[in-house]
C-alpha cells in the first residue's frame, strides 16, 4: 500500500470516529453548578510551573432555552470575573458559541465529554478545553504563536505540514462546590 492511501484512510477513520463521538455529545445541563480549583500555569522552556491561582467556573441556565451563564473567575472575583454566555447552536452536532459580551464570539465544539474552542487572538493560537470527567471539570489551555515554527513537505506525496510551538500550558481540576 502506498503512504498516501494509508494517510487518507487514517484521516477518514479519524473523521468517522469524531462524527460518531459527536453524535453522543454530552448535554451542558449536566455541567450546571459552581466549580472551583487551582489553575496551574506553565511556560516554556522546560514547561516549569511559573504560578498558580484560584479559579472558578459557574454555569447556570438563563431564561432563554439553550443559553447558559458561563462565568470564569480567576483569583479574586472582584478583580477578574468574566461573565460570558454559552449558546447552544446545534446540540446534535455539538456546536456551541461563547459570547464574551463585547462583540467577540468564540466557536466551541463538543466532542464526547470535551468542549473545545480553538482561536487566534493578537498573534497567539489558543486551544481551550473543558472536559467533564466523572465529578470534575478538567480545564486546559494550550497557547503559542500562530506562525508556524516549521513547515515540511513529504518527499513522495508532496504533503505539506506546519508545526506550531506551544509556549504556555494551563490546567485546573475543578470540583463542584
Amino acid at each position: 500500500m502506498n503512504k498516501y492511501f494509508i494517510f487518507t484512510f487514517n484521516l477518514i477513520i479519524s473523521y468517522l470516529i469524531a462524527l460518531t463521538t459527536n453524535t453522543y455529545s454530552q448535554n451542558i445541563d449536566g455541567w450546571i453548578g459552581k466549580w472551583a480549583g487551582e489553575l496551574i500555569i506553565y511556560n516554556a522552556p522546560g514547561y516549569e510551573k511559573i504560578s498558580s491561582l484560584h479559579m472558578e467556573l459557574h454555569i447556570s441556565k438563563t431564561d432563554s432555552a439553550g443559553l447558559y451563564n458561563w462565568h470564569i473567575i480567576y483569583g479574586d472575583s472582584a478583580k477578574d470575573h468574566r461573565k460570558y454566555l454559552l449558546r447552544t447552536i446545534d446540540e446534535s452536532k455539538g456546536k456551541y458559541s461563547i459570547n464574551e459580551k463585547n462583540g467577540i464570539l468564540l466557536g466551541a465544539d463538543m466532542l464526547g465529554s470535551k468542549l473545545i474552542s480553538r482561536f487566534i487572538v493578537q498573534g497567539s493560537m489558543l486551544d481551550i478545553t473543558y472536559e467533564m470527567e466523572n465529578d470534575k471539570i478538567i480545564f486546559e489551555v494550550f497557547a503559542g504563536s500562530d506562525t508556524p515554527e516549521q513547515t515540511t513537505t513529504g518527499s513522495e506525496e508532496n504533503i505539506s505540514v506546519s508545526s506550531f510551538k506551544v509556549t504556555n500550558y494551563q490546567k485546573a481540576v475543578l470540583m463542584k462546590k
